[in-house]
């Protein structure tokens, strides 16, 4: 591997883990008086914390790979596999969840353009077994994280008491 590749994807994971820590922020202030959270906010939670961490877990798949190999194309081969089914699944379960909007679903739906890249990177078409698609799918992954943060921290104007 090239040392920008690692470096990029050391990047991306630092984000990640910020986004993972500033959970234990929202588990205090997004809880209901009784301690309990709406569906909604727990799924985005969850995800939050399964974006993040899958993030981070994605950016370490590589070095892990070059453990048993020094060929770059396998290396980005392996893991853009990998990625690439999970973020088939992984989108396919948001999509199937009940609390995921229809606005939503269709901005999710395109983690499967980054599934794809995964596959063109693998199959060799359009791009040479190499680090650039893969990791666009890390960033989706902190993209994805960093939005359902926003989501649970924002506050609605119609949830304000001005009082």
């Amino acid at each position: 591997m090239i040392h920008d590749d690692v470096e990029v994807l050391g990047w991306l994971a630092q984000v990640a883990v910020a986004f993972a820590g500033f959970s234990a922020i929202v588990v205090l202030f997004r809880r209901d008086d009784e301690g309990r959270w709406l569906k909604v906010h727990r799924d985005r939670f969850h995800g939050m914390v399964v974006h993040a961490t899958a993030a981070v877990l994605f950016c370490m798949l590589p070095m892990l790979v070059g453990v048993f190999t020094t060929d770059r194309g396998t290396i980005w081969n392996v893991s853009s596999a990998l990625l690439g089914v999970e973020l088939a699944v992984q989108t396919t379960g948001i999509i199937l969840m009940s609390t995921t909007a229809l606005v939503s679903r269709l901005v999710v739906s395109a983690g499967y353009l980054f599934a794809l890249l995964q596959v063109l990177n693998v199959a060799g078409i359009a791009f040479d077994h190499e680090a650039r698609p893969y990791v666009g799918g890390v960033i989706w992954h902190v993209i994805q994280s960093g939005g359902l943060f926003i989501g649970l921290i924002w506050v609605p104007a119609n949830e304000i008491d001005d009082d």
